[in-house]
């Protein structure tokens, strides 16, 4: 099985440097145009997945629909970004001057939101039933946060690190399963990171 993690394209909350944004939150035109330039490097990289995978949140959404328009595309709310409550359309600068402590722990809640150990929570659900699945080659739209979880769940990196990895927006990092060093199952490794329609950059990963 590969899977290829891609983070939605810039959307007006990043612009905008919102904590995280809503789920109603969009892309801005610089980001529809990174969707489709990533769109265009996967089919000339021979990507055919079998199975569509998309968070819920509009960007989100909206990035999938550009990469591959002929796609079935299935919700997965798990995969969305945290939940950041109440406060998830303030500024960021304006929210840490607030609460100038709240990444000192993953535990802390948003107020009204979730931690960032609950994000982790239900990403860790959501990545050990797809692991029980029988695709061979998944392809999933979603969000920073998700996609730290999932990389430093495989690289065996604890949330006290979390931001781990921060994706550029409609970048994708590609994980292969296989057998673990004691042959346990829904062993992954990590193929490639952040690869995507950038100046330099190699488009040879495929499915194959």
């Amino acid at each position: 099985m590969i899977v290829y993690l891609v983070r939605h394209g810039l959307s007006a909350a990043n612009v905008a440097r919102r904590v995280t944004g809503t789920p109603a939150d969009g892309l801005t035109d610089a980001g529809r145009r990174q969707a489709q330039d990533l769109g265009h490097w996967v089919r000339e990289a021979g990507i055919r997945p079998d199975l569509f995978l998309v968070s819920h949140w509009q960007r989100a959404r909206e990035t999938a629909n550009l990469i591959f328009p002929e796609a079935e595309w299935l919700e997965e709310r798990r995969l969305g970004e945290t939940d950041a409550g109440s406060v998830a359309d303030l500024p960021l600068d304006g929210f840490l001057a607030s609460w100038p402590d709240f990444y000192a722990s993953p535990a802390n809640n948003y107020p009204e939101g979730e931690s960032h150990l609950a994000l982790d929570e239900r990403v860790q659900a959501f990545w050990a039933d797809l692991c029980a699945r029988q695709a061979q080659s998944l392809f999933i739209v979603t969000h920073s946060g998700p996609i730290s979880c999932v990389l430093q769940h495989v690289l065996g990196i604890g949330m006290d690190r979390f931001p781990a990895f921060l994706p550029t927006h409609a970048s994708v990092s590609v994980l292969e399963a296989g057998a673990g060093p004691d042959g346990e199952v829904g062993y992954f490794r990590l193929k490639a990171f952040s690869l995507g329609p950038l100046p330099g950059i190699a488009s040879a990963v495929n499915a194959s």
